[in-house]
């Protein structure tokens, strides 16, 4: 019922109450997802992913045909699905890539990003997902590189139509459902091309000389500038002088 009904912050309150007695099984996951409430199949899986180990083929299918639904929760979607990669078939793999394609270059309301609020962060999501289909896949990079170069040029065109820098803090600083923001993706899977945006080298300029939260090392948090550019080479070294 909470389910269906999307009662997500009722959900996990019941689930962490003392007084919750329902053993969850594996199937009451797998119901979830069938029923396309794939938020609350995020909050389940973190609750108890150590109980999802037996029927990973059937929820990759599951899954992997959840990005053929029109339906949003992108996000979430997303997350599920790089839990499940390592269950992955050929037949999952080139099915996820048909469905892509043919969402990306849909003009109308089939588009991919139609209902999504963070165009940018969706676009770094799914290319981070199909980098990972690659690399299982490597047969497939031809195809992916394709779909990649599509979902880029997407995501560079919609941040030109930006008019504020606030509203392009927004989208580069926005956390995915892994607490990670757009720089973090774009930087991990070098995606350059979504920073040349005025806007955006602003905000990234900004950030070089912040408490900017970075995740991957404390050296990092001063140097997001020259983590994302390369521009290393660049710097003024006295010693060379």
């Amino acid at each position: 019922m909470f389910a269906m009904k999307r009662k997500l912050k009722l959900m996990s309150h019941v689930i962490n109450s003392e007084d919750f007695l329902l053993e969850f099984t594996e199937d009451n996951f797998i119901d979830v997802i069938e029923n396309d409430v794939y938020d609350m199949a995020v909050l389940l899986y973190r609750e108890y992913f150590l109980k999802i180990t037996k029927q990973q083929d059937r929820i990759a299918t599951l899954l992997v045909n959840s990005f053929s639904k029109p339906n949003g929760q992108l996000d979430s979607k997303c997350f599920l699905l790089k839990r499940f990669i390592s269950a992955m078939r050929f037949e999952h793999a080139q099915k996820f890539v048909e469905a892509i394609e043919e969402t990306v270059n849909d003009a109308s309301r089939g588009n991919i990003f139609v209902r999504s609020l963070n165009v940018v962060k969706s676009a770094c999501l799914i290319i981070e997902l199909l980098n990972k289909v690659k690399r299982r896949f490597g047969f497939m990079e031809r195809r992916v590189q394709e779909t990649q170069s599509r979902i880029l040029k997407i995501a560079v065109e919609y941040m030109n139509e930006v008019t504020t820098e606030e509203e392009m803090r927004f989208l580069l600083l926005e956390k995915d459902l892994d607490s990670r923001d757009a720089l973090n993706m774009i930087y991990d899977n070098n995606l350059i091309e979504l920073l040349l945006n005025p806007f955006a080298q602003n905000i990234v300029l900004e950030i070089w000389s912040s408490p900017y939260n970075n995740s991957h090392s404390l050296a990092a948090v001063s140097s997001n500038h020259n983590l994302l550019f390369n521009y290393n080479h660049c710097r003024y070294d006295l010693e060379q002088q």
